[in-house]
């Protein structure tokens, strides 16, 4: 069985042609016929299936959006690829955009922490005082506390463990520290 490329390629014209013109079936048969290839080419750049699948959608999206202004001239499958690896690529880069970010307010907030009192906490109580004021606190403070100070991991990591946003997570963290300070403070006879 032979493909007649000219046909294969007119056809495929008219759909977009169609879809720009804003029609739903031709949209369908597009979304139908290009959705497997899109799948492939986007799980090229980006290992996470579920951020796969909404880089997929926004492709699809854009294509509603924009496809009269397709040029019939080109390949309509390298024109929806151009899409595709574009959305994927500039998801990468918005996820290590995010992830500097994250950890350059990280290292900010980390320096913003007096780990004075926690040192000081270490030397004038004992552990077992130690682990009963982190056991006091709330537990969304103390699993933040718990999770970021003493496990060590960074602020995405605690905020993805424990359900939460990045900046909630934080929040949490800091929240729990300035309580432990409180009271190991007063432990210490010490003001804060």
């Amino acid at each position: 069985m032979t493909i007649d490329r000219p046909a294969l390629r007119a056809e495929e014209c008219a759909l977009l042609a169609a879809v720009g013109h804003g029609d739903r079936a031709a949209f369908t048969r597009v979304h139908e016929r290009y959705r497997p290839l899109v799948q492939h080419w986007v799980r090229q750049y980006l290992a996470d299936a579920c951020v796969a699948d909404e880089v997929v959608q926004d492709v699809f999206f854009e294509l509603w959006t924009i496809a009269d202004r397709f040029d019939p001239e080109q390949s309509a499958v390298a024109w929806i690829r151009t899409i595709a690896q574009r959305r994927a690529i500039d998801r990468l880069r918005k996820a290590r955009a995010d992830r500097d970010r994250d950890l350059r307010i990280g290292a900010r907030d980390l320096e913003l922490v007096d780990h004075a009192h926690v040192e000081r906490a270490e030397s004038v109580l004992d552990r077992r005082d130690l682990y009963r004021a982190v056991r006091a606190l709330p537990d969304r403070q103390r699993d933040a506390v718990v999770l970021r100070y003493l496990v060590g991991m960074s602020g995405p990591e605690t905020g993805e463990r424990l359900g939460v946003s990045t900046a909630t997570a934080k929040s949490r963290a800091r929240d729990g520290i300035l309580a432990l300070r409180r009271v190991m403070t007063t432990a210490s006879g010490t003001c804060p």
